[in-house]
């Protein structure tokens, strides 16, 4: 990381500070977007299809997802943002950005504007939580998969995150699909806070619930996310009966199921998911017998009763700190 030094980054900080004033909320769609369109995206912008170029030093700035993904930003301390850190530094460094000849470098207020954005936390919605809106009653898998894949909403993000969830994009070139684990916080988060993933529900691909407190009620929201492709429920208190409310996943490629408490009762409904690669069923109550019987049914898929020592998927599964890997 580029360190500027305490000679010059001190007047900077005092001179910024009186740019932008105290009390000023400054708003990532309407102040640090724009800033960004003019300056920054003609070279960190994802690629939209293959034809087009990579975003430059794999750091896309277009989209929320991209900038959370490239690691530049620390919320709340904007001296220690490699972001802030390039934007700020002299006219006459190599590293500033961007560069002098490509639209650099930044005017003042714009620097303040960024500065102040990070030290606020860095924040993609406006805070108000306006732009959440309410969860539709009648939401269904059908009606998710309707949905046009755009930008993820920025309020439901930060909502998500909020509740101590880790929302990320699945590649920095497929900003608008979303991964959405619970980390740190897996011992407290209950079907309430999972409830909270269909604010996002048409960009969610990946969900890590492993360890959770989920219950078979708690299901019900996963199964509208007809995009879902990944799925862990390892060690968590699901039984056949949650199961059954992922029917419509179309999409479902993966599904690690350890430690639960299915048993054979699933198999019909799993046969059904024809997209299937990987089930991991170790220390469940599905039987050998009936893991044969779904092997007819899903010849291609690698369906996992034991451990599985060549892949080293299950080392240390009994570590609290082993974030399972599909």
């Amino acid at each position: 990381m580029v360190m500027m030094s305490k000679k010059f980054i001190f007047p900077l900080l005092f001179f910024l500070a009186a740019t932008v004033s105290f009390g000023q909320v400054v708003d990532y769609k309407k102040q640090i977007a724009p800033i960004l369109s003019s300056k920054c995206n003609s070279c960190h912008t994802a690629k939209k299809k293959e034809s087009d170029k990579k975003p430059k030093a794999g750091l896309a700035l277009d989209t929320p997802g991209g900038i959370r993904a490239g690691g530049v930003l620390e919320p709340g301390d904007a001296s220690s943002s490699e972001f802030f850190i390039r934007v700020s530094l002299p006219k006459t460094d190599d590293e500033l950005m961007p560069p002098t000849d490509d639209g650099g470098p930044l005017s003042p207020k714009e620097i303040a504007l960024i500065k102040k954005w990070i030290d606020d936390g860095a924040r993609f919605s406006s805070g108000s939580g306006g732009g959440l809106g309410k969860i539709a009653a009648d939401l269904d898998v059908a009606k998710v998969r309707a949905m046009p894949m755009r930008e993820p909403n920025a309020d439901g993000v930060s909502h998500l995150e909020g509740l101590g969830a880790t929302v990320s994009q699945l590649a920095v070139n497929l900003p608008q699909q979303l991964v959405v684990e619970w980390i740190s916080t897996y011992h407290k988060t209950t079907d309430k806070e999972i409830e909270q993933i269909l604010h996002i529900a048409p960009n969610v691909v990946e969900v890590d619930l492993s360890r959770t407190k989920v219950t078979d009620e708690g299901l019900k929201h996963i199964g509208k996310l007809a995009r879902l492709t990944h799925l862990n429920l390892s060690r968590t208190q699901i039984t056949d009966k949650g199961i059954e409310h992922l029917s419509g996943l179309r999409s479902l490629e993966y599904l690690n199921l350890y430690g639960t408490g299915v048993g054979d009762g699933v198999l019909p409904i799993l046969a059904k998911h024809r997209k299937l690669k990987s089930l991991y069923t170790w220390k469940t109550k599905i039987t050998a017998e009936g893991l044969s019987k779904l092997r007819k049914a899903l010849p291609d898929a690698k369906l996992v009763l034991e451990t599985d020592a060549k892949s080293n998927r299950y080392d240390n599964l009994d570590n609290p700190d082993k974030k399972y890997d599909f």
